[in-house]
């Protein structure tokens, strides 16, 4: 094999980044690969979280680097199995005889590490260790840049959601305002109901900004977590049927999966794993109180006479008998157990802490969409009819209007905290409980080719 050099140049880096489209070809064949039954549509009218998510696995950095560390760990394997070469000295001796006659002596002689049993064993064992613990954090990785994903593609919907009702109260309010200001030059209302109105109308106007601001930020980590510059996703149109009534789960099939994902979430048994590697590195630093054993087959011509050499050497353990690294992979083997205990303790507090969030989450939902809002809208519906058969004025048609909106909103921000229940409830069992998402094997998560 030859070396290829292969330089990176930041700038060559950086347009390549404000490059990336969803129009790239690379990323319409994964798309076909992973969602064939999705293949016929191209390019895609919208874009839902099955179609993001394989975006995020072909163009995300953070995930082509745990992809490289996979690699890098496969690679490793290979190394640890590979015998030790030998090493060969030659040696030449130029003297004289007992005649005065010149004479080149010369030899050879090579040194073979024994290396079988025991020592070869646990140094593959760790390799394999690292390569199985390299997938999981890959799929750990990959999971988390999802929960990303969903949280920000979620808040972006919702904040545009916000965004439009907040416009429509902005405008209403306008209306109650110049309404107000035109009764109080005609002395029909006080000074006081303006100012009322003028506050309403500020909080209401900080209300708006600040959603702006949340749909911007929330498009920004949306666009991050994908891997493409931010302005990608202006000419996108993004979709999530469902996004405001998140469904009801059993508590039988979460109780189902609380014990399924205690011992398959990639977190756990990465920190499994890495008990096992840490075993292994003690056993290996057990191994290595003895010494290496080298065998030197050789062979000498010295003065015409032929000889064959045997040697063999070792390290005297006369200093030290490797106490020093046996003692770190003791402590080592503790923390790896520790940081076990610690991970499963985690994920128990987290399933639990989710289950419930989320029931709480779901019984609020349902709680607002229920007396306050029928009433908002009941009342604002009498209100119309009323308007329109001259009963009502428009002060009191744009009201209504307003306290229908606002308890919308009340409703959206329900919605908002919902999502993020079931968001943490997901995440704290590893899998995604509806949505396109579940149109496709878990096996998709797991290390991949992606851009390249």
């Amino acid at each position: 094999m030859h070396y290829v050099p292969q330089p990176m140049l930041p700038q060559t880096v950086a347009t390549k980044f404000q490059a990336r489209s969803f129009q790239d070809p690379g990323l319409r064949t994964a798309l076909d690969h992973a969602l064939p039954g999705r293949s016929s549509s191209w390019p895609r009218q919208s874009w839902d979280r099955a179609d993001l998510l394989f975006a995020m696995l072909y163009f995300n950095d953070a995930i082509a680097q745990a992809r490289a560390a996979v690699d890098a760990a496969s690679a490793a394997r290979r190394t640890a199995r590979e015998l030790p070469n030998p090493t060969v000295a030659l040696a030449s001796e130029y003297a004289n005889q007992h005649d005065g006659s010149p004479l080149w002596l010369w030899g050879v002689a090579t040194e073979w590490l024994l290396d079988f049993g025991t020592r070869r064993g646990a140094r593959i064992d760790i390799a394999d260790l690292a390569a199985r613990q390299a997938g999981f954090d890959f799929a750990e990785l990959a999971w988390r840049t999802r929960e990303t994903l969903r949280r920000s593609l979620s808040a972006a919907l919702l904040a545009d959601r916000e965004v439009a009702l907040l416009e429509s109260v902005h405008a209403d309010r306008d209306s109650q305002l110049a309404m107000a200001r035109r009764q109080l030059e005609l002395g029909a209302s006080a000074r006081g109901d303006l100012d009322r109105l003028v506050g309403d109308a500020l909080s209401d106007e900080q209300k708006l900004s600040d959603a702006r601001r949340r749909a911007s930020a929330a498009r920004s980590a949306l666009a991050s977590a994908i891997g493409i510059p931010v302005h990608t996703l202006d000419a996108l149109r993004l979709s999530w049927p469902g996004l405001e009534d998140p469904p009801a789960i059993p508590a039988d099939r979460l109780q189902q999966w609380r014990g399924q994902a205690l011992l398959e979430r990639a977190d756990v048994r990465s920190a499994v794993i890495g008990y096992s590697q840490a075993e292994q590195a003690l056993r290996q630093e057990v191994i290595r109180q003895y010494p290496d054993v080298r065998v030197g087959p050789g062979y000498t011509w010295d003065h015409g006479v032929k000889r064959l050499q045997l040697n063999l050497s070792l390290t005297l353990p006369l200093l030290n008998r490797n106490q020093g690294a046996i003692a770190e992979a003791q402590a080592r083997r503790v923390e790896a157990g520790a940081n076990l205990e610690a991970t499963v303790a985690r994920a128990f507090s987290e399933i639990d802490a989710g289950i419930r969030q989320w029931q709480l989450a779901r019984a609020h939902l349902v709680q607002s969409r229920g007396a306050t809002l029928q009433t908002a809208q009941r009342m604002y519906s009498q209100v119309e009819a009323g308007f329109a058969a001259g009963a009502n004025d428009r002060t009191q048609l744009v009201a209504a209007h307003i306290a229908r909106t606002l308890a919308q909103l009340q409703v959206l921000d329900a919605v908002g905290t919902t999502q993020d229940a079931l968001a943490d409830l997901e995440d704290s069992l590893r899998r995604p409980l509806e949505g396109p998402e579940l149109e496709f094997n878990p096996a998709a998560l797991q290390p991949q080719e992606g851009r390249r």
